[in-house]
């Protein structure tokens, strides 16, 4: 069923991290992330079809294409191009979905998949990540639900209560760029000056060594990863709350203390390997760097409409500074407070902008970097995703309840990239931390992945038993 055009939208350019989202990726490592949700019941396919359908259209940006117009990458509506749900598991395992990119120039940016048993199904919903961010998939994911419940009462008239969709302005698109009602870390002075600072901290990060998590890619095709590659595990409440705890002695956000683990963990990982040794060069300093996704969304943003307005964080550490765990810490702390204060995430989204005022300079970055490490790793804590997905369904048994429907579980995952091969998602689920992660097929063999997912999660373990970096220096 085609979805009608929204009025007054498109065409609509291409914001600059849009496009360097596109810039980004590459046919063998696609800019495409993932939510998965797990139910009870049997899905109501047809009243599924009426609640994406409906999703789509209060979200447009996932149901449209990217042409150019007058010379400008542009948003234009392809709502007569929405594909079906694939429920045959034996057509999207042989498909292979997560290993194709997806063209925005012939399709829309999200792809539906799912299986279904006697009892339970499994939804998949794949994003193009230039249409949207994780917050907005979640935004996405609730509407979908909140919509199934709806329709599914309404067809079935089971007499219940009709939750409410939030309001949601079209609108607001057009503005999702703007530094209006957001706040926004601007470099002062003249093009020249805000040009020179922005090209002195892009020279800096390019003089880094970001170190990538090794493997030994020799393994892969004896131990092939199967699927989607999606693997989950998880912190039980005591061990999840003593994290809490020993992030707050330091004044530090759960974030920052994951951050400062990570790193820990792809340090032990990669001095653990047979011969590994950090590269040597006399003006360039390796170092461990996770990236961090950040929100740009100010209070106006309540009602806009699913779109990538994130930037990233790029927390870079000399190998020497895990020498001193605490110090290690603190200077996560203290650089992830200055970012939240300034918005800083926005001296990324600046760069971007300004690389794109000077002619093939963006190109340029692009080819220097389209082999390298960008980042060890990518971490994106989602916070409370469940129950911001559930906000407006009611519960049965703990359980978010979405017509004939329970919600027993949700992760997700962001994007990996040639030289930043694994990326780890964690969400607070029950009063227990659920850490996500998908390494790259082509490096990592399925028993790699188990063992470096399990190496984190061991860390974790073992920092809210033993505690030490709450020894005070």
């Amino acid at each position: 069923m085609a979805i009608p055009e929204p009025d007054d939208l498109f065409p609509l350019p291409l914001t600059a991290f849009e496009q360097f989202m596109l810039a980004d990726e590459s046919e063998e490592y696609p800019m495409v992330f993932y939510l998965q949700t797990q139910l009870s019941g049997v899905v109501d396919r047809k009243v599924m079809r009426r609640a994406v359908d409906e999703t789509l259209a209060r979200h447009p940006l996932l149901g449209c294409h990217v042409r150019k117009v007058d010379g400008r990458l542009c948003w234009v509506w392809a709502g007569e191009q929405i594909p079906e749900a694939d429920w045959d598991p034996q057509h999207w395992q042989c498909e292979q979905p997560w290993r194709r990119s997806i063209d925005l120039k012939t399709e829309i940016g999200l792809r539906v998949w799912g299986e279904q048993t006697d009892e339970h199904a499994t939804l998949t919903l794949q994003f193009h990540h230039a249409c949207c961010d994780g917050i907005a998939a979640a935004q996405f994911l609730e509407d979908i639900a909140v919509s199934y419940a709806r329709h599914y009462a309404l067809c079935h008239q089971t007499g219940e209560e009709l939750p409410e969709l939030r309001p949601l302005d079209l609108q607001l698109l057009k503005t999702r760029n703007h530094r209006a009602g957001r706040r926004v870390a601007d470099v002062h002075g003249g093009l020249l000056r805000r040009i020179r600072v922005v090209l002195k901290y892009t020279l800096r990060y390019l003089r880094q060594i970001k170190l990538p998590v090794a493997a030994d890619d020799t393994l892969v095709p004896s131990d092939p990863q199967q699927g989607l590659g999606l693997l989950e595990t998880r912190l039980d409440r005591k061990q999840t709350r003593a994290l809490r705890d020993a992030a707050r002695h330091h004044n530090a956000s759960l974030n920052d203390l994951l951050v400062c683990e990570l790193m820990h963990t792809a340090h032990h990982w990669n001095h653990q390997l047979p011969g590994w040794q950090p590269p040597k060069r006399l003006w360039k300093q390796p170092t461990w760097c996770v990236l961090v996704p950040t929100s740009l969304r100010g209070p106006s943003d309540t009602s806009l409409p699913a779109s990538n307005v994130v930037s990233y964080v790029f927390m870079a550490r000399s190998l020497s500074l895990l020498e001193d765990p605490a110090g290690l810490l603190h200077s996560i702390r203290d650089e992830m407070q200055l970012v939240h204060k300034h918005q800083g995430g926005w001296l990324f989204v600046q760069a971007i902008e300004t690389m794109q005022k000077i002619p093939g300079l963006m190109r340029l970055i692009m080819k220097r970097t389209a082999n390298s490490c960008m980042s060890t790793t990518v971490l994106s804590h989602m916070g409370n995703l469940l129950n911001a997905v559930g906000s407006r369904l009611p519960r049965q048994d703990g359980r978010i309840c979405m017509g004939n429907l329970l919600v027993d579980q949700i992760g997700g995952v962001p994007p990996v990239r040639q030289g930043t091969a694994v990326a780890f998602s964690t969400m607070l689920v029950g009063g227990q931390l659920v850490i996500s992660m998908r390494c790259c097929a082509r490096r990592f063999s399925r028993q790699a992945a188990e063992r470096l997912l399990e190496q984190f999660a061991r860390q974790l373990r073992s920092h809210s038993e033993s505690r030490p970096l709450l020894a005070d220096q």
